[in-house]
C-alpha cells in the first residue's frame, strides 16, 4: 500500500510585522497560500493554485503586505508576480526563462531584489535592484540571500561535499558535511540551526535543529524560523507550531494549526 505523503509547508516570516506567509503544497500540483498573524494566531486562507509555486524563491515584504513569487502554470508557462498575500493576483508581473532564476527577496523596506527579471506590467511602491545569483539559477541564491537578511549566519565556510545517489528513482544528490547556518533573535533564545542535506526526493532539503531542545525539531520538519516577536515557528507533516520562550520552557506549543486535511472548498 502506498504511504500518504503529508502536506509540505514553507514559511516566509515578515521582518517588521507579526505575521508569516504559509505556502502549503498538497497534492503535488496544488498550492494554498495562507497569512498567519502570529500575534493573534488568526489564519487567513487565500489563493489555491494548480501548478507550481517555487516557495524557496518567494519572499514577503518587511511589513507583510507584499509577496514576490515565481510560478509555473498547469501548461508549463512560468511568470513572476508581486501580490498582496494570501492572494496571488498580481499587482505587478513579468515573464521568466522557464524555471531558471526568478523570484526575489526584499533587501530592506523599500528595495526588492529581483532574481534576473523585471516587471513588464503594473507598479509597486518600492524600487528594484538586481539580485546577484551567488548560488546558481535555482532556489539557493534567493533562499540564502533571504536568510542572510533575516540574521542567519554561516557556522563555517564548508558547504559540504555533494554526491549523486546511484539507483535513485530520480536525479538526487546528497550533501555531506555542510556547516550550516544559525540564527537567534536575542541572547536569551536558543540557536536555531539548519544544514543542507542535498537535492533529494522533494528538491532542496534541509535539516533543522534547536540548541538545548534536541527532540523538538526532527527530520520531518520542513520549515522553521523566528517571527519578529521572537517566537519559533515551524511546520511538520502539514501542521504549524508556534513556541514562545515560555512555551519552550514549559515544553508545550503555544499554538497549533493542523493544515493537513485542508482541501479546496473546505478551508
Amino acid at each position: 500500500m502506498k504511504t500518504a505523503v503529508p502536506a509540505r509547508i514553507h514559511l516566509l516570516p515578515a521582518q517588521a510585522a507579526p505575521c508569516a506567509v504559509v505556502i502549503r503544497r498538497k497534492p503535488s500540483r496544488c498550492f494554498h497560500v495562507i497569512r498567519w498573524d502570529t500575534r493573534s494566531d488568526r489564519i487567513e486562507h487565500g489563493s489555491w493554485f494548480e501548478g507550481k509555486l517555487y516557495a524557496k524563491r518567494c519572499d514577503v515584504s518587511f511589513d507583510g503586505r507584499w509577496m514576490v513569487y515565481l510560478a509555473m502554470g498547469a501548461s508549463g508557462e512560468t511568470w513572476n508576480g508581486i501580490c498582496h498575500p494570501p492572494f496571488l493576483r498580481t499587482v505587478a508581473e513579468g515573464g521568466n526563462m522557464g524555471a531558471w532564476f526568478g523570484g526575489g527577496c526584499w533587501r530592506d523596506r523599500k528595495t526588492l531584489m529581483l532574481n534576473q527579471w523585471l516587471p513588464n506590467k503594473g507598479s509597486v511602491p518600492f524600487t528594484f535592484e538586481n539580485l546577484k545569483a551567488e548560488h546558481g539559477g535555482e532556489d539557493l541564491s534567493v533562499l540564502y540571500a533571504r536568510w542572510q537578511r533575516d540574521g542567519w549566519q554561516r557556522r563555517g565556510d564548508d558547504y559540504g561535499t555533494q554526491r549523486v545517489i546511484a539507483n535513485a528513482p530520480s536525479y538526487q544528490v546528497e550533501c555531506i558535511g555542510d556547516n550550516g547556518w544559525q540564527n537567534r533573535p536575542t541572547n536569551k533564545h536558543p540557536l536555531l540551526i539548519v544544514r543542507y542535506e542535498g537535492y533529494l526526493t522533494h528538491g532542496y532539503t534541509f535539516r533543522f535543529e534547536l540548541e538545548d531542545y534536541p527532540d523538538l525539531l526532527d527530520a520531518s520538519v520542513d520549515s522553521a524560523c523566528w517571527d519578529n516577536l521572537g517566537n519559533l515557528l515551524y511546520s511538520r507533516q502539514g501542521v504549524l507550531y508556534k513556541y514562545s520562550l515560555r512555551d519552550l520552557e514549559l515544553g508545550q506549543a503555544g499554538a497549533v494549526h493542523d493544515l493537513e486535511s485542508l482541501a479546496q472548498g473546505n478551508a
